[in-house]
């Protein structure tokens, strides 16, 4: 895997070894070292910047290895190759390579999201918009705490942009071209908490890759991990967490010898950890740890100078990604004003969209502005409820109606909302729902991945 700056971020040791070479040997080199070296016939990865889009490769080794390449380039808004991914198979093996194919599926599937977030982050400090005071005040203290290399700890409710001001650290520090890894940790099985972490040695467990699996410390090692829903770990994972902040190092599953990372660490949660701490659901050692440079991001109710200038920009790119004109009315955008956003700004970004892709001028505003002053005034609906209430109805008629204009697809209807597809069966088992069709679903979408999807 390569970043946009044509640096190695990862190389298993199979790969590694082929050129002759250690894996830390190859992981920080650039393509550009790795061509004077004339290791290969042709520079494939260095082709795919030039032609920015995937394509499938034979190669010769200075050895006279034959290999079959497949490159998977990811873009950012302007189309420019932000990460890379290239598997590379003997000419000879290729009669085992579905089977191939099926032990690299999840462990790839990870590497996709987290290019998939660095594409939908990319840039997020030239769409940034924060007019009200608050929102100044958080960004303006995180990017003091940018410049610093301590760990931060980001706290708000769920939708405030905890993610897009981590970006933002990120960007504004000096580790900014190194590796930025997220992840989402309540979205990860408890079972593989630690593999995913840490990593493992080959053999480590029943269905192990044979070549063995760096962890996320490794990954973002002189780089930033960002662990977002950090108060969702059990308190085992806590314990191992708190011992990888304090001294660096990570010990794969199934390892015998410490690897020593230089991480810098940002978490973020939506969740009282102090309560937490008190209620014994939460290590008191690893909140002190992790609460070095508190940030707060309130919610999007109590910051409403930011709602309009957020519409408009979520509307803009909007009508730029479907070459449309839509514009906010008057009346949307008092309906937008008076609603109390408890899904806060990623429930923005979402009705938004869905207004901008309706295709239906006409019932917009008064489809706006019945979600929006039906949930957030009196006399709209009858009598008023407790805003718990209020949220909880709204979340539960949003989040069905998308999953039936997503014919019942769990996964589609995640990626609409903006949230993982783990955290959306949670939200559905909560408030009652299933989607249609579901294992149907899940099945056809797995079989349907393309070499590409894969790859």
């Amino acid at each position: 895997m390569t970043y946009r700056n044509q640096k190695i971020l990862y190389v298993n040791e199979k790969m590694a070894s082929s050129i002759h070479m250690t894996k830390e040997e190859v992981t920080g080199m650039t393509l550009e070292e790795l061509r004077e070296r004339k290791l290969w016939l042709r520079s494939v990865s260095q082709e795919l910047y030039q032609k920015k889009q995937p394509f499938n490769a034979y190669n010769v080794s200075r050895w006279g290895e034959e290999l079959f390449t497949h490159i998977e380039p990811i873009f950012d808004e302007q189309g420019e190759v932000v990460l890379s991914a290239q598997f590379s198979i003997p000419k000879r093996m290729l009669a085992a390579f579905s089977q191939y194919v099926d032990m690299e599926r999840s462990s790839f599937q990870n590497y996709k999201d987290i290019a998939e977030y660095l594409d939908a982050r990319q840039g997020a400090a030239k769409g940034l918009v924060f007019d009200s005071p608050a929102a100044k005040a958080a960004f303006s203290d995180a990017l003091y705490l940018a410049r610093m290399d301590s760990t931060v700890l980001i706290c708000g409710e769920t939708g405030t942009g905890k993610d897009v001001l981590a970006n933002y650290i990120y960007h504004n520090s000096n580790r900014t071209n190194q590796p930025f890894v997220p992840v989402n940790c309540s979205a990860i099985p408890a079972e593989l908490v630690e593999s995913e972490f840490f990593g493992y040695e080959r053999g480590a467990f029943t269905g192990a890759r044979n070549s063995g699996k760096p962890g996320l410390f490794e990954m973002a090692d002189g780089g930033t991990l960002f662990l977002d829903e950090v108060g969702e770990l059990s308190l085992s994972m806590q314990a191992k967490l708190l011992r990888v902040l304090e001294t660096g190092d990570v010990m794969r599953v199934g390892g015998t010898k410490m690897v020593h990372t230089d991480v810098r660490v940002i978490a973020a949660t939506n969740r009282d950890l102090k309560r937490m701490v008190a209620e014994h659901k939460f290590r008191e050692d690893l909140y002190y740890r992790l609460n070095v440079m508190p940030l707060f991001l309130p919610p999007l109710r109590e910051r409403r100078a930011d709602i309009l200038p957020l519409a408009r920009l979520f509307l803009d790119r909007n009508n730029r990604k479907y070459d449309l004109e839509r514009s906010l009315t008057p009346e949307m955008q008092q309906g937008l004003l008076d609603y109390p956003w408890p899904g806060n700004i990623r429930e923005l970004r979402n009705v938004i969209e869905r207004y901008a892709i309706s295709g239906r001028m006409d019932l917009a505003p008064p489809e706006l502005g019945a979600d929006a002053g039906g949930y957030g005034r009196q006399g709209t609906r009858g009598e008023t409820v407790p805003l718990h209430q209020a949220c909880e109805a709204f979340q539960r008629d949003y989040i069905r109606r998308t999953l039936e204009g997503c014919g019942g697809f769990v996964s589609k209807a995640a990626e609409q909302l903006g949230i993982h597809r783990t955290l959306l069966y949670k939200k559905m088992k909560k408030l009652g729902l299933e989607a249609a069709g579901k294992r149907t679903t899940e099945r056809t979408e797995s079989d349907s991945k393309s070499l590409g999807d894969v790859l």
